[in-house]
């Protein structure tokens, strides 16, 4: 409550200080002290007469402040240059995971992309490690994206969301056998100081678009956080299709 409170006195502010300065704009000379605050009472009455405006208002400053965080944070989201990308990676729509290996609505996402994969040919999906569980979580994550220098991310990532036991340090490094990675070049590969780098630009992305757990996704405009169901993600995907050719006339 004392946080809506805070935002509807700073909309109010605004709003008085925005029609005073294009009002003033308008005439050769500045307002005078009475005429101020005339037309903040004007302003004031008109909000208390239409209370239903103020949500709208908000709901309008909080989508381009979104917007806003989102374009700012472009580069980093869509080509950072270690994150890896799968489905088409020239799809017209772009769906970005952040997730952690040890999260269990992770894995159920996981069933949720593989289908959203086969059936959209156009569907470009960026992964994004967020590791916050646990230090298997960071130890795995280093380890997937080490694991893309041998070409065996997706199946890697894969078995590792997949996995149902504990996910040890031991267990890591099982799973890359499995797959057919090389565990002597991939322990060497995680030592990087990259894979620190990467994983820290990934924690301070996801928290620049307050998403401060897993799974998050970002779709177009949508910051998604936590797991939906599988046809809602279907429909932010189609909107932001529309949206795309709809900007693209």
């Amino acid at each position: 409550m004392i946080k809506f409170t805070k935002t509807l006195l700073t909309l109010f502010a605004g709003f008085s200080i925005l029609a005073a300065n294009a009002a003033a704009a308008e005439q050769p000379g500045q307002f005078s002290q009475k005429q101020k605050e005339a037309i903040n009472n004007m302003i004031r009455d008109y909000i208390l007469e239409h209370p239903e405006i103020l949500p709208e208002a908000i709901q309008i400053l909080q989508s381009r402040a979104k917007k806003a965080m989102l374009q700012q944070n472009h580069t980093r989201l869509y080509d950072d240059g270690f994150s890896y990308i799968g489905g088409n990676p020239k799809g017209d729509v772009t769906l970005i995971e952040f997730f952690d290996y040890n999260c269990s609505y992770c894995k159920g996402a996981l069933r949720t992309l593989e289908r959203l994969k086969k059936e959209d040919s156009d569907l470009r999906i960026i992964y994004k490690e967020l590791p916050v569980l646990s230090e298997s979580s960071y130890i795995a994550a280093k380890a997937a994206m080490a694991a893309m220098k041998q070409g065996k991310y997706e199946q890697f990532h894969i078995a590792l969301l997949k996995n149902t036991g504990t996910l040890t340090e031991e267990r890591i490094f099982e799973i890359a056998r499995d797959v057919g990675l090389d565990e002597q070049a991939l322990a060497k590969d995680m030592t990087s100081p990259l894979m620190d780098r990467n994983l820290q630009i990934n924690h301070s992305l996801a928290e620049a678009l307050e998403i401060n757990g897993t799974p998050g996704f970002v779709i177009g405009d949508a910051i998604i956080p936590g797991a939906v169901p599988y046809e809602e993600l279907v429909k932010i995907i189609a909107r932001t299709r529309r949206q795309l050719a709809e900007a693209a006339k």
